[in-house]
C-alpha cells in the first residue's frame, strides 16, 4: 500500500504538535491551528493525526473515559494522567522495553505488538491544592 502523500495540512498539524512540546487532545490541536488557518477543518486535523500516528511521527495516548492525547514521537516512555485536572504528564519512571517480550513469552497464543501503560494519580498542583482544602 502506498503511503499517503505529504500535504501542507499534515505539515501544519505536525508542526503544531512540535510547538506544543507536550500532550494535547485533537480538539486542542485543532483550536490552535484554526486560529492561524481558519480554512483547516476539524476533520482534516483528525484525519492527519491518524496518518501521522500510522507513520510513527506522532504517538496517541489512549485515555480511558476521556479524549486521547497526542505528542511528537520521542524515546519510549510512560504517561501519568492526573485524575483531578485531567492533564497528561510524562512519567519519570524507567521504561521497560523487555516488558513486551515477557508478556509475549507468558502468552504464546497472541502475537503482541505493543504495550501501553497509563498511570493515574494527582499531579503536584492538584495534590497541593487538595492538601490546602483538607487542612
Amino acid at each position: 500500500m502506498n503511503s499517503p502523500r505529504h500535504t501542507l495540512q499534515r505539515e501544519v498539524v505536525l508542526q503544531e504538535i512540535f510547538r506544543i512540546q507536550g500532550h494535547a487532545t485533537a480538539d486542542m490541536i485543532y483550536d490552535r491551528i484554526h486560529a492561524s488557518y481558519p480554512s483547516i477543518s476539524r476533520a482534516t486535523v483528525y484525519r492527519n493525526l491518524k496518518i501521522l500516528v500510522g507513520q510513527g511521527k506522532v504517538i496517541r495516548i489512549n485515555v480511558p473515559d476521556g479524549a486521547d492525547y497526542f505528542e511528537a514521537k520521542k524515546q519510549d516512555h510512560y504517561h501519568i494522567k492526573c485524575n483531578c485536572c485531567g492533564r497528561i504528564f510524562d512519567a519519570s519512571l524507567p521504561y521497560m522495553p523487555r516488558l513486551l517480550e515477557m508478556e509475549q513469552a507468558a502468552d504464546k497464543d497472541f502475537e503482541l505488538f505493543t504495550c501501553k501503560i497509563l498511570f493515574e494519580g494527582h499531579c503536584p498542583d492538584c495534590k497541593e491544592n487538595h492538601s490546602k482544602l483538607t487542612k
